[in-house]
């Protein structure tokens, strides 16, 4: 595997188990499933690209946002890769980083 990472801001949809954790996504086209433990961990915005006002007392909500790194088997040809997630309220997730 390379360590360099593709980041960009595409989106994937995801299937959860009940208690949020990533199990299968669907990625440019293509369907993985999650053949690992997911990693959780909280990841930083570009705030300062936002295009509305934080409302007061909200900083620390608006700078963090949940996150999940995943290592995910595709099914069409097994490839393997590493992916970091941004979680949203809907089933649609941006991509924020992509590891082969």
């Amino acid at each position: 595997m390379s360590i360099e990472a593709a980041v960009q801001q595409d989106t994937a949809t995801v299937w959860t188990a009940p208690d949020g954790t990533p199990q299968r996504l669907i990625w440019a086209g293509r369907r993985f499933q999650v053949v690992d433990k997911p990693i959780a961990w909280m990841g930083r915005c570009s705030w300062w690209e936002a295009p509305t006002r934080v409302p007061v007392g909200a900083g620390s909500q608006s700078v963090e946002r949940p996150m999940w790194q995943v290592t995910a088997k595709a099914l069409d040809n097994g490839e393997l890769l590493i992916l970091d997630l941004a979680t949203s309220p809907g089933p649609h997730w941006a991509v924020t980083g992509i590891y082969d």
